[in-house]
């Protein structure tokens, strides 16, 4: 089977389409291999459900090869794309030679005519051009052309990967891309999130190397990218944990710091510090706190993590203001809200979930949080989101404009089951993968991990 016909039967699944992208270096990153065998790898992430692979062949900034790509074509069952700077038909004789289906054609580096020609010729080889754009313009010329499947990648390649764009380019441009076509998102794809947000944006697959490639375990990272539920865990207390998260690719990982209640996982900004930098280096971080405008912005501006969870008493008009100013310090703020009918009215003048959320979207709050546990309950444990506002809130997570998130009382036992019925964008879990108070359970997070990240 060619290249676009399955990633046309692999689009809209029940997990997220993302395109593995093997590539020795980075000439932003560096080395990514780190002495690992490509072709192990790339066997590694078809057996994870990858149905498809790239392959980087490009030798002087990215150290690939022709022979690279044969071997990896050998060794894998699957249709693989040839990413290079194509400019001559022999590189396409050459390319299905080595086995592989299809080819990366670059606006950029080609030209319209040029690319044009190398499009149709190969057509007669029986590749799949994929052709990839940057700019308006060259989306335009790819409808002209009839481009099926067309690249927007995020970075500009001219300046080989050094630039520091994001999804947000894939965002908006694609409504500008030829009617019908499947389109691609590429490059600087960091975690779930922003493969949601592309996928969100309309693009029917994302390709990922440097994520993937960096990730101690590049199998688990690609599985949490494919997942259409993020996974966030709190209450991170010591390095262990935090090794653990890593081996695991948990997106989001969560410090509570500077707590106005007295529970067993707060820690002071001084011992916070060390732990969220060495966090940070791979994967999302959030601090969880509360207590007022002033005491959040002085914790967030110490630390300054992903996220900060306003997880306190805290009324939607201060927590919004709160937000726009972390939004000014560029972290993202999420505002819990409480199982109870009285503290859901008391905070957002509303006992009403889809009002809540609606009231938040008009916010410069990034999420919200359903979470059973809240400022009068934080040190309890076994209370469920779905025996308290659960009931109500699904249809109106449906109808949110920002991402939402569940919380309290999930387990590896139940976790399937809520991603099931309320389709979250990520769900939250503490004491579900705990041994004690802070200390995490390699065996629950594993557990939790198999039951939550689906195969295609």
């Amino acid at each position: 089977m060619h290249f676009f016909e399955v990633l046309r039967q692999h689009a809209g699944g029940k997990t997220n389409l993302v395109i593995p992208d093997i590539k020795c270096f980075s000439p932003k990153e560096g080395d990514l291999l780190r002495g690992r065998n490509p072709v192990a790898l790339a066997r590694a992430l078809v057996s994870a459900g990858a149905p498809v692979l790239s392959v980087v062949t490009e030798e002087k900034e990215f150290h690939g090869s022709m022979e690279l790509l044969h071997r990896i074509c050998a060794a894998v069952d699957v249709p693989v794309l040839r990413k290079d700077f194509v400019t001559e038909p022999k590189d396409l004789r050459e390319t299905v030679k080595a086995g592989a289906s299809a080819i990366l054609l670059m606006y950029s580096t080609l030209g319209r005519e040029r690319l044009n020609t190398l499009y149709h010729e190969a057509l007669k080889y029986g590749l799949t051009p994929f052709v990839e754009t940057h700019t308006a313009k060259e989306l335009a010329w790819a409808a002209e052309l009839g481009a099926e499947l067309v690249g927007i990648n995020n970075r500009d390649i001219l300046r080989l990967e050094r630039d520091n764009g994001d999804v947000s380019r894939t965002a908006g441009l694609i409504s500008k891309a030829p009617q019908g076509s499947f389109v691609i998102s590429e490059s600087s794809i960091r975690n779930g999130d922003e493969v949601r947000q592309a996928v969100s944006a309309g693009a029917g697959a994302v390709l990922v190397g440097t994520a993937i490639l960096q990730a101690p375990d590049p199998v688990q990272m690609y599985r949490a990218l494919t997942a259409k539920t993020g996974l966030k865990v709190c209450g991170l207390t010591d390095t262990e944990g935090i090794a653990l998260f890593d081996k695991y690719a948990v997106d989001i990982r969560g410090f509570v710091v500077e707590y106005p209640e007295d529970v067993p996982w707060n820690m002071t900004l001084e011992k916070a510090r060390p732990l969220i930098d060495a966090a940070r280096h791979s994967g999302e971080t959030a601090v969880v706190t509360g207590g007022g405008k002033k005491k959040i912005l002085a914790v967030a501006d110490a630390l300054h993590p992903d996220y900060i969870q306003i997880h306190h008493r805290e009324t939607l008009q201060e927590s919004a203001e709160t937000a726009s100013e972390l939004k000014k310090m560029n972290i993202r703020a999420i505002r819990s809200i409480p199982n109870g009918a009285a503290a859901r009215e008391k905070m957002f003048g509303t006992a009403d979930p889809l009002e809540i959320l609606r009231r938040i979207d008009e916010t410069d709050l990034y999420a919200a949080l359903f979470d059973s546990r809240d400022a009068d309950n934080a040190s309890a444990g076994g209370s469920r989101i779905d025996s308290g506002v659960g009931g109500d809130i699904s249809g109106a997570i449906q109808s949110a404009k920002k991402p939402v998130m569940i919380g309290g009382g999930i387990t590896y036992q139940n976790a399937a089951d809520i991603i099931e019925r309320f389709r979250p964008d990520y769900i939250d879990v503490m004491t579900g993968v705990e041994l004690s108070p802070g200390r995490k359970s390699e065996e629950l997070l594993r557990k939790l991990v198999e039951n939550t990240r689906m195969r295609h």
